[in-house]
């Protein structure tokens, strides 16, 4: 059985209140394409942990992959003291990479069984093939650039390396998700900043 694991959040209870009364409005809208529109659809997992957002890719032979990304510190090395809230949030700090291989079915019982945090939900899409084939080989390609920083956690079942991109507040791990989505031909619309998804026919 998976000891699952929940992300500890970079925001102490008074930040984490101040943070909703001034980003109560930031939500994000992330519509799906059409799988009557795709010739060779693929199943994508939009992953939300509370906070935070990862996404699961399917390979060619029906394994999983999940991408995560974050804070160098926070998330690889487990340094969520007080002391790294704020260099966390407001500076530009090392970013992290962090990929994790899961077996097939590429199914979302099959995700959460193999997943170790806590998963508050799930959404499950069809993208193109070819689509998804380009941001695996970017995806991988991009880690792989970076093996020799690898460094791996136990409490999350991750394999992160540095990554060039600086982590912020206003360029965190939901944010590159949106990216990530947006190369999917996924149509994400608001901030997602704090990770408020709202699905359309979800």
């Amino acid at each position: 059985m998976v000891n699952r694991h929940r992300p500890r959040t970079a925001l102490p209870a008074t930040l984490l209140v101040l943070m909703a009364l001034v980003l109560a409005g930031c939500t994000a809208t992330a519509k799906f394409p059409s799988p009557d529109a795709l010739d060779d659809p693929r199943p994508v997992f939009m992953v939300e942990h509370g906070w935070h957002t990862s996404l699961v890719l399917t390979r060619e032979d029906k394994s999983m992959v999940r991408y995560v990304y974050g804070d160098w510190r926070w998330y690889a090395q487990q340094e969520t003291g007080g002391l790294r809230v704020l260099p966390t949030l407001f500076a530009r700090t090392q970013g992290a990479l962090g990929r994790a291989s899961l077996e097939s079915p590429a199914s979302e019982r099959a995700l959460r069984a193999q997943t170790r945090v806590v998963i508050d939900d799930v959404h499950t899409f069809q993208a193109s093939a070819t689509r998804v084939e380009a941001l695996l080989e970017r995806l991988d390609a991009r880690f792989d650039a970076a093996r020799d920083t690898r460094a791996h956690s136990d409490a999350y079942g991750l394999d992160f390396v540095h990554d060039d991109k600086p982590y912020t507040l206003w360029d965190n791990s939901n944010h590159v998700v949106a990216e990530w989505l947006r190369a999917l031909d996924v149509e994400v619309t608001g901030n997602p900043i704090y990770g408020r998804w709202r699905i359309p026919n979800d």
